[in-house]
């Protein structure tokens, strides 16, 4: 496995903050672990845009937070990216070509300035109010999502969890614990 930049990976993130606040969600999210981000994104992605053909569906009756938090995250990570590519050289376009082309490696959100956490947290807990959750319940998924992005550890490479395989391939159930 190549060497991955720094940072938290969403899917670690997400993971982690469903099992502390939504445990009933974990089941959700260890299926979705069975699959690539590009795969995960792009399902999360679907049904948001879909429409029942009862006109709801289960998001409407009970707003879930592991594909709110994934989706959220995602905005967030391509909002600094976008950010960082803007505040490159206009040269830089060749460059940016060819890493678009590399296979895909799980999305990663690099460590981040208190300024970026902020807009991070803020991201969440409109996230949160637009889904319909309790403020109490946005307030400690927002508190949650900052401390795994401020307290992991940028000299400790991102290795994969116990259980958890290469990009988009099945991995061997785990014990819920």
């Amino acid at each position: 496995m190549s060497e991955q930049m720094a940072g938290v990976r969403v899917r670690d993130l997400v993971r982690d903050v469903v099992a502390a606040c939504a445990p009933e969600e974990v089941v959700i999210v260890e299926g979705l672990l069975r699959q690539s981000d590009a795969e995960v994104l792009a399902r999360l992605r679907r049904r948001r845009g879909e429409r029942d053909p009862l006109g709801f569906g289960l998001a409407e009756i009970v707003p879930l937070v592991a594909p709110l938090l994934w989706l959220t995250l995602e905005r967030a990570r391509e909002r600094i990216a976008q950010n960082l590519v803007d505040g490159a050289s206009r040269g830089s376009s060749t460059l940016w070509r060819w890493m678009r082309r590399r296979p895909p490696v799980p999305e990663v959100i690099p460590p981040l300035t208190r300024d970026q956490q902020r807009l991070v947290h803020t991201m969440v807990l409109d996230g949160a109010a637009e889904a319909g959750l309790s403020p109490d319940l946005a307030q400690r998924l927002a508190d949650r999502v900052v401390a795994g992005l401020v307290l992991a550890d940028p000299d400790e490479p991102q290795g994969r969890p116990r259980g958890e395989v290469e990009e988009g391939g099945a991995e061997e159930p785990r014990e819920l614990r």
